[in-house]
């Protein structure tokens, strides 16, 4: 195979960054629909700042210097300000908007069509009833609770491989936890997912909203409070009785929260209204 280049500015759809991003593994091609978001974005954020793909930084304070974005969920594409404040901020107002019907409507389109971001294999999928997602050789040190999964395995949980798992990681794992209790990183994620009824996830992970979508008892296996890529969704989502569907509804009912699905009747407002919403906060100068 020639040797790609890697892309100068990466953007989402590009086969040259999703090639350095996941090397050989394919991406599904139910991504394809979704990519197409990518024309809606301005080339510049608010006063200049920067937009940029599946990356992120804090600035810190509660200023935004900059705008992250990332395809999200297969039919999605989440743009967020650089800066936990705002993160927080904009995420726990939306899970206490009213709940739409254009909110029910996304959710149910959630529930039944969100799948696996990779080209994974679909047959012979085990039937495990608590199974923990977990994230890739690259971060997979950084973001989980080993000792939780210790104790998760204990009490009968099967651990998922991320696709982009090095044979290191995999060796380990099996060492760690036995043979018994991974599931191979090839196998499809969400068609694992439907035979649970349990499910953990970490919260650079897409799963575990997917999981709540399809009713499943959720739980998350970080290691601290760093923010990730669906941090602030989960933290808003979580009531008295652990992780509340009706808070997701009331998110995708949100109008200007930064999720973006390419089946909306008109996704270029909700762009804007993401950008109107965050421009008052927004100062010159990136990161």
């Amino acid at each position: 195979m020639p040797l790609m280049k890697m892309a100068d500015n990466e953007i989402m759809g590009d086969a040259a960054a999703h090639f350095f991003k996941s090397g050989n593994i394919l991406r599904s091609k139910k991504n394809a629909e979704v990519e197409k978001l990518i024309t809606l974005l301005p080339e510049k954020g608010p006063k200049n700042t920067n937009i940029e793909y599946d990356l992120w930084y804090d600035v810190g304070g509660k200023n935004i210097k900059g705008f992250v974005y990332t395809d999200s969920m297969t039919n999605f594409m989440y743009i967020r300000p650089a800066n936990k404040y705002h993160n927080k901020l904009i995420m726990n107002k939306a899970a206490q908007t009213p709940i739409t019907s254009d909110g029910l409507y996304l959710f149910e389109k959630l529930k039944e069509e969100c799948t696996d971001k990779y080209s994974l294999k679909k047959r012979n999928i085990p039937n495990h009833k608590f199974v923990i997602f977990l994230p890739g050789t690259n971060i997979f040190n950084s973001v989980v609770d080993v000792p939780k999964l210790h104790r998760a395995v204990k009490q009968g949980a099967k651990l998922k491989m991320h696709p982009i798992s090095a044979s290191g990681l995999e060796t380990y794992l099996r060492r760690e936890f036995g043979d018994d209790a991974i599931i191979d990183k090839k196998i499809a994620g969400h068609a694992v997912l439907n035979n649970a009824d349990i499910v953990g996830c970490c919260t650079n992970s897409e799963m575990g909203i997917a999981a709540l979508a399809k009713g499943k008892t959720l739980y998350i296996f970080d290691k601290d409070d760093t923010i990730r890529t669906y941090t602030t969704i989960y933290s808003a989502l979580k009531d008295d009785r652990g992780y509340s569907q009706n808070k997701l509804k009331a998110i995708l009912s949100c109008d200007y929260c930064g999720l973006i699905p390419y089946f909306s009747n008109n996704p270029q407002q909700l762009v804007d209204n993401f950008f109107e919403y965050c421009k008052e906060f927004v100062v010159n100068g990136n990161k």
